[in-house]
């Protein structure tokens, strides 16, 4: 009669045992989920605010370049244009360069001998390109433009295809 009696409780302590496990694995199920969710969260946030700061980027340089105050210097097939301290290379008929190759522009400074390296670049499928050159357009002088292998180099290994002298106008 004892044993009997004992049975119901057992048989509910084994329910409410069943019970906490499956929520055990609901929860380590949800806890993954949730993790994946936060890591994604996190990874859009982090493309929203590269696209924020690229957005910005492109503002200030259409501002620049449409600017009446923005100093023009003619090359090759388009022009340097500076304004306040940034300089813009923007091009218009540039050829794709040869496989392993890439424009890279230069910068010289006042009082400087060499030219300093600036960003490698490749023009679009019509052939243009909006390039933010790195130098201080309040102390550079001169805009080159070399064809360079792919990376990039620290000095110029080619004649320039582009040269301009940034004189006042």
């Amino acid at each position: 009669m004892r044993n009997a009696a004992a049975w119901p409780a057992y048989l509910v302590a084994a329910v409410c045992f069943v019970i906490a496990l499956i929520s055990s694995i609901a929860n380590i199920s949800l806890l993954g989920q949730l993790k994946q969710e936060q890591r994604e969260i996190a990874t859009l946030s982090e493309r929203s605010t590269a696209l924020a700061r690229n957005l910005v980027q492109e503002r200030t340089a259409l501002s620049d370049v449409l600017d009446t105050r923005a100093h023009r210097y003619p090359i090759g097939g388009g022009e340097v244009i500076t304004h306040g301290n940034r300089i813009y290379l923007a091009l218009d008929v540039l050829p794709e360069p040869p496989h392993g190759r890439v424009y890279q522009a230069w910068t010289r400074a006042r009082d400087a001998t060499k030219m300093t390296a600036s960003p490698t670049f490749l023009p679009d499928a019509r052939g243009t390109a909006l390039v933010l050159l790195t130098a201080d357009a309040r102390s550079a002088v001169e805009v080159s433009v070399t064809l360079e292998p792919d990376g990039g180099s620290k000095e110029p290994t080619t004649k320039p295809l582009m040269d301009a002298p940034l004189t006042s106008q």
